[in-house]
């Protein structure tokens, strides 16, 4: 590894702007996602960073250049490339169009007819070049992405979750090897510690957003297993609140746009030194939009077009829904009793059929046919309303708000690592109830695939998003979140 810096980050902080209104007009930001964070990737290094998937969203944003940061600035020294399964799961182009498109960014001529023929033999692309990326899974989009990432000579190379969908391993650790020993940087995103441990020859793991730590491999696998062994020792609510209570905190201390550690009384601090001059006269531009709009409207002024009927409407979703998808439904509140076994809420099931009264699900090996009330539709493909994950996450318990990442770690992981690190009052083949805490684990098989936990106490989600059904579905950033009302408690799944 030589001396020459190929990418730095420097004091990278990054947070939205507050939904709330009042929060805005006082300048003060929304939900903080990275906070100081430094990142130095030298020629022939490959660093491995471990995080949650949100935040690893936010730093590949951030360093390759899509999403400005907050504060501090990114210096790169050559070309970047980044690779996402995610990015790809709902392009609705060809592959053999997808890959000229992104070869005709760093090759021409000759070079990018060689490069897309060498391309078109490997096995995975000849077969799927007329398939749009949507229809392909992701371990096929992960292995195609990797083959294309061999043969680009870019100086930076971003592998964000490779890990988690592909079988072939030693194909990955080839491919990196190979970047490696022609002076490249590469820089493995991870949520898990496993491809770190066999890839990398330097190890960062950022927490809550900052650095927790920073140095070789085998002492930040040293340090991060150990915080998992604490974690687990966590028997109740109390301890729980307790546990990493400097981290939480220290996200928010030393900022301007804090408000959970604020000293300054309004006797310190007139409103007038905060307030954004120039979202003033936006704010004021908008009302002055609404009250043009209401005036046309009141003098009757309209644009009528044609428009299909709510009869139309109906029809086409009930086609939609009768069409052959990849669709699920959850077992709801009250249960459902498959060859004589009651499952739990929150049980996952395959849709094979459905028509306009009821659905056939799937559980296992056995087949049952419901009313459409009995079970709670889930289709991942499927427009539901999105929302930023750290506003929906207000509406949890203090719990998860204050520990959230720790326990989402384990979604997508195997049940064997999970029951070895966490204690259950309740085990089953369905679910596990956490033993001294209200969280629930819901398994597919061998695999944690969601998350159940309790709503805030005098929960104000209802109001506050004008939510309408008992039942709500949110598209969040990372996967989806299911509120039911009645019950006040989330499902969260990790896509």
């Amino acid at each position: 590894m030589k001396n020459k810096i190929l990418l730095k980050g420097l004091d990278l902080s990054y947070s939205k702007e507050a939904k709330d209104f009042k929060k805005r007009m006082l300048g003060r930001a929304g939900p903080i996602h990275l906070k100081n964070i430094n990142i130095h990737l030298y020629e022939g290094e490959v660093l491995g960073l471990l995080s949650d998937t949100e935040t690893l969203y936010y730093i590949k944003e951030v360093l390759s250049g899509t999403l400005t940061p907050t504060a501090g600035k990114v210096k790169t020294h050559g070309g970047i490339l980044s690779l996402d399964v995610m990015d790809h799961i709902n392009n609705p182009f060809s592959l053999d169009s997808f890959i000229e498109e992104l070869l005709v960014e760093y090759k021409s001529g000759k070079e990018l007819g060689k490069t897309i023929e060498l391309l078109h033999n490997k096995p995975v692309i000849r077969n799927n070049l007329s398939k749009k990326l949507k229809e392909l899974s992701r371990k096929q989009l992960a292995h195609i992405l990797l083959e294309i990432s061999g043969l680009i000579d870019v100086e930076i190379i971003i592998y964000t979750n490779f890990h988690e969908h592909l079988e072939d391993v030693d194909k990955f650790r080839s491919i990196v090897n190979m970047h490696e020993q022609n002076g490249r940087g590469v820089l493995l995103l991870e949520t898990s510690l496993e491809p770190i441990e066999k890839m990398a020859n330097y190890f960062t793991w950022v927490s809550y957003g900052q650095i927790r730590f920073e140095g070789s491999v085998e002492k930040g696998v040293e340090i991060y297993n150990k915080y998992l062994r604490d974690k687990s020792m966590v028997k109740n609510i109390e301890q729980e609140s307790l546990f990493d209570l400097e981290w939480k905190r220290h996200v928010y201390e030393d900022a301007s746009y804090s408000e959970n550690f604020k000293r300054l009384g309004k006797q310190q601090v007139s409103v007038l030194d905060n307030i954004n001059i120039r979202k003033i006269i936006i704010t004021l531009v908008l009302v002055f939009i609404m009250v043009l709009s209401a005036l046309v409207i009141f003098m009757n002024i309209s644009f009528i077009g044609e428009s299909p009927t709510f009869t139309e409407e109906q029809q086409n979703l009930n086609e939609d829904v009768t069409s052959e998808r990849l669709s699920y439904a959850f077992v709801d509140r009250d249960g459902l009793e498959m060859d004589g076994t009651m499952l739990p809420q929150y049980t996952l099931l395959e849709v094979t059929a459905a028509d306009e009264e009821n659905y056939t699900v799937k559980y296992r090996d056995s087949e049952k046919t419901v009313t459409r009330d009995e079970v709670l539709y889930f289709n991942p493909a499927s427009l539901y309303t999105e929302e930023d994950f750290m506003t929906l996450l207000e509406y949890t318990s203090p719990v998860i708000q204050n520990n959230y990442l720790f326990y989402s770690n384990y979604l997508n992981g195997e049940r064997e690592f999970l029951e070895q690190n966490i204690t259950f009052d309740v085990l089953d083949e369905n679910h596990g109830s956490v033993a001294g805490i209200p969280i629930t684990y819901h398994f597919s098989g061998d695999t944690v695939f969601s998350m159940e936990f309790e709503g805030a106490e005098n929960n104000t989600i209802t109001e506050d998003l004008n939510l309408s059904g008992e039942v709500t579905i949110f598209r969040v950033n990372e996967g989806f979140m299911i509120y039911d009302s009645v019950q006040n408690n989330w499902n969260y799944l990790r896509r």
